[in-house]
C-alpha cells in the first residue's frame, strides 16, 4: 500500500462517519416526520453538508502525487474532515445525547452558531490546503477561487451571528445551487 492510500484510509473513515450521520439523520427525519415536522432550512443544510463532505473527499485525492509524507501533513488532512463531522453531529445529535428533538426549527437555531463556525473554518482550511500543494497550483485556480472561498467564509460567519430566517433560507439555497453547479462542472470536465 502506498503512503497516500494508507493516509486516506483514516480521512475516508472520518468522512464516512459524517455521511453515516447525515444519512442516519435523514432516516430519523423520515421516521419522525408526523410527530416532529422537519424544517426545510435544516434539511437543506443536511444536503449541503453532504455535498461539502463529498467535495472534500474528492479534493483530497489531489494529494496523491505527494511522495514524502510528514505527520504534520497527515494531521492537516484530518482537520477539515473532523470539522465537517462535528458539524454533522450538531445537525443530528444522537437520541441518547439528551431529549429527542421536538422541533427541528428550534434545534437548528439553537446550534446554528457552532454549526456555521465549523463550516466557516473549512474555507480558510481549503485555501491553506491549496497553498500547501504549491504556489503554482494555488495560482492556477485564479482570483475567483480566493474570492469564492472568502465570500463563503463571510456568509458562514454572518449565518453564525444572525437568526434571520430569511438570510438562513437564502444562504441554504445559494450554497446548494453553488455546490451542485460545482459538482456538475467537475462531472462535465471528466466526460
Amino acid at each position: 500500500m502506498d503512503p497516500f492510500s494508507y493516509i486516506c484510509v483514516l480521512t475516508s473513515i472520518v468522512l464516512g462517519l459524517a455521511v453515516t450521520r447525515l444519512v442516519g439523520g435523514l432516516g430519523q427525519l423520515l421516521q419522525t416526520r408526523k410527530r416532529t415536522p422537519s424544517y426545510w432550512v435544516h434539511t437543506l443544510w443536511m444536503l449541503n453538508t453532504l455535498l461539502a463532505v463529498i467535495i472534500v473527499w474528492w479534493v483530497q485525492y489531489r494529494w496523491r502525487h505527494v511522495e514524502r509524507w510528514t505527520l504534520f501533513l497527515f494531521i492537516w488532512l484530518l482537520v477539515e474532515p473532523i470539522a465537517l463531522y462535528l458539524a454533522t453531529a450538531l445537525l443530528f445529535p444522537n437520541e441518547q445525547e439528551g431529549e429527542p428533538i421536538g422541533n427541528w426549527r428550534t434545534h437548528y437555531y439553537s446550534m446554528h452558531r457552532q454549526f456555521f463556525a465549523l463550516l466557516a473554518l473549512t474555507f480558510p482550511l481549503d485555501l491553506v490546503d491549496t497553498l500547501l500543494k504549491g504556489w503554482a497550483y494555488f495560482r492556477s485556480f485564479g482570483l475567483e477561487y480566493f474570492g469564492t472561498q472568502t465570500l463563503l467564509f463571510a456568509l458562514c460567519v454572518t449565518a453564525a451571528t444572525t437568526r434571520s430566517a430569511r438570510f438562513h433560507g437564502a444562504f441554504a439555497v445559494f450554497f446548494f445551487v453553488f455546490n451542485t453547479a460545482l459538482l456538475g462542472s467537475n462531472l462535465l470536465r471528466l466526460m
